[in-house]
């Protein structure tokens, strides 16, 4: 068995090649222009001059309906994603484009319309192009990591009174992606690689046959007079709408909270005696990344329950030690709180893509942009609120009944993550049946059965840990000496 880091570092480097990560490039891009406007309306105070992030989600549900009429029209995925990719860069490179000029509110509106297009362009292409040995958690990780590491860049490199400097950055950010994917386009067309096909082998075939996108009745119909499986009550719209909205709700509950920003700003000025605008996005990106590395090595469930109930613990300890006059206090327990939210992050986004029915994941997908962005939003009227702290309370109790709910629903609905037909299937009730232990013996396999062997002509020798080899025939032990 190979060591814990070599292990890792091999799985990582089998789950990208060049579309994967030129996809991951794409969510860094769209997140560097959602951190523009965080910092423009948080930190410069711009909260209630324009709705732009409204328009996203809209674009959002515009692309996602067309996309689903095209798939229930063509009954198969044609994998057009970098064709949506591409008209995502060009709204993005129109927006820095009009940064360039100084007209920012034009600017931000090209913004959201390419972070809509992009967002659901590229997780649905994250989700299609894992394989069925369970690193589909780990890509989407890393997928909410980048989108992250770039809304934290976005929010460093951002300065409302220098804003060509700004869009000179993501001009050359989205022409070098336009250029990728160009290249991108000529490789696939010499045949240096195939991104159009998905690793999922069972998705792969039933999408070749256009049968991905059958009924329940269907599908249930292959399994009738089957006796290596069981058809149970399909649950597949209760996971999707309990877990799916509770654990969206928790995923963005503290993180776009004005009280817990100003606090965090606060916190950290008066610790390191400076002021780190960036801090809380900076941890969060931080705990995107190690929730990545944690999922390669273990299941999300567990992930999941342990962070939950740290970040349970670590809101309560906030509430105990505040205190308005020593904000400095609070410090650490918030970098930890961050942390937690970073990890806690992609797990709802897992849940959306692969228990949505396969026509409608791309909607799923823009229905939860749309409740992320409703919710920035939202926030914005926590900033009326003369008590901070009861305001800092209520976002607090907010946040730990959500997540309350959140640790249980994902312990009983988050399947267990394999092949996307899978877990369809397990969705809609078809549940395989154990088959009997001795049929799954060695020495009872076909093989052994067409010669006619029995169990005790046979000696079992352990070649390894895991590995046992089966000696014909038996050898004695006065015939070993």
């Amino acid at each position: 068995m190979l060591p814990l880091s070599v292990s890792v570092w091999e799985r990582v480097r089998g789950m990208f090649c060049l579309p994967d990560l030129l996809v991951l490039c794409c969510l860094w891009e769209c997140g560097l222009s959602f951190g523009y406007y965080l910092k423009y309306a948080f930190a410069y105070d711009n909260l209630w001059q324009h709705w732009y992030s409204l328009l996203g989600g809209i674009m959002a549900f515009a692309l996602a309906l067309i996309w689903t009429f095209r798939k229930h029209r063509k009954q198969r995925y044609s994998f057009d994603h970098y064709y949506i990719i591409f008209y995502g860069l060009l709204c993005q490179l129109l927006s820095s484009c009009f940064m360039l000029s100084k007209q920012l509110a034009v600017s931000y509106y090209f913004s959201f319309i390419g972070l809509g297009i992009l967002y659901i362009a590229c997780f649905s292409f994250i989700s299609l192009r894992s394989s069925a040995t369970g690193v589909r958690p780990a890509r989407i990780a890393f997928g909410n990591a980048a989108h992250a590491c770039g809304l934290c860049a976005g929010f460093i490199i951002f300065n409302e009174f220098e804003p060509q400097h700004c869009g000179l950055i993501g001009l050359s950010v989205a022409l070098l992606l336009v250029v990728g994917v160009c290249l991108n386009e000529l490789l696939q067309h010499l045949g240096w690689h195939n991104y159009k096909q998905s690793p999922d082998l069972v998705f792969q075939l039933l999408n070749e046959e256009r049968l991905v996108f059958l009924p329940r009745r269907a599908i249930l119909a292959q399994f009738v007079d089957r006796n290596d499986h069981q058809l149970l009550p399909s649950r597949q719209w209760r996971v999707l709408l309990l877990g799916g909205i509770v654990m969206l709700l928790q995923r963005c509950c503290c993180i776009y909270s004005p009280v817990y920003l100003h606090l965090m700003w606060s916190a950290t000025t008066a610790y390191l005696e400076r002021a780190q605008l960036y801090a809380p996005f900076a941890i969060y990106a931080a705990g995107c990344l190690l929730g990545t590395l944690l999922l390669l090595r273990y299941t999300p469930k567990l992930v999941y329950m342990l962070f939950g109930l740290i970040f349970l613990t670590l809101v309560v300890a906030l509430l105990c030690i505040y205190d308005d006059q020593q904000s400095e206090h609070c410090f650490l327990f918030l970098c930890f709180i961050y942390t937690t939210l970073g990890v806690l992050s992609s797990h709802a986004l897992q849940l959306l893509l692969e228990c949505t029915p396969f026509l409608y994941t791309e909607l799923a997908l823009a229905t939860s942009l749309a409740l992320q962005l409703a919710v920035l939003e939202g926030y914005k009227y926590e900033t009326r609120v003369d008590n901070q702290w009861r305001a800092l309370l209520a976002s607090s109790v907010t946040a730990l009944l959500l997540t309350l709910l959140a640790v249980p629903l994902v312990q009983w609905l988050l399947p267990q993550s394999a092949s996307l037909v899978d877990i369809r299937n397990r969705l809609l009730g078809v549940r395989r049946l154990p088959q009997p232990d001795a049929q799954s013996q060695f020495w009872r396999s076909n093989q052994f059965l067409a010669h006619d062997k029995r169990s005790n002509e046979f000696q079992a020798i352990h070649v390894a840990k895991s590995r046992v080899f089966q000696q014909y025939p038996a050898v004695s032990d006065n015939e070993k000496f």
